[in-house]
């Protein structure tokens, strides 16, 4: 069981698919605490995987963007594996601090001030500015992405 906060279907506002239809599955819970947090985590059901699937089909695309509170905390290969078998493309927007699962098609990072990044692979990088040296912030975790996989380095490092 997966506690939802929300599922619903809408054009992705933000980033590299902007403009794309997705069904968007918004997790309720977080292990950070950020004041510009848009999620109510007191609220929401707890899905099984079935019910969730069976919410999806009802909407006409093939993007599905796991987004929260943090979906880290919920999301695992079960869940991930049974979305790709439904023909899903999978995003995931996450502060980073938890490891998810390799399958994730595609995965946005919003790094919180004083939380670590343990992500092996980030595919777009979305920063809440709020005073912070965004440019060290950045050197950071593709130092850390680098040291993790330098097979896979995304870009070089300054």
């Amino acid at each position: 069981m997966r506690k939802i906060n929300e599922i619903f279907y809408s054009l992705q506002g933000e980033g590299y698919h902007t403009g794309t239809s997705a069904i968007f599955i918004r997790f309720s819970g977080c292990n950070l605490t950020c004041s510009f947090c848009d999620t109510q985590h007191t609220t929401g059901q707890w899905m099984s995987d079935e019910e969730i699937l069976a919410e999806l089909a009802a909407y006409p695309c093939n993007t599905v963007i796991l987004t929260g509170g943090e979906p880290s905390l919920f999301v695992d290969e079960e869940l991930i594996n049974k979305l790709i078998w439904a023909g899903k493309y999978i995003c995931m927007e996450t502060n980073g601090t938890h490891p998810v699962p390799d399958q994730i098609h595609w995965i946005t990072c919003s790094p919180k001030p004083d939380a670590t990044v343990v992500l092996k692979r980030i595919d777009e990088l979305k920063i809440v500015y709020q005073g912070q040296d965004v440019e060290a912030l950045r050197k950071n975790i593709l130092l850390h992405i680098i040291t993790c996989n330098p097979a896979q380095a995304p870009i070089p490092v300054k």
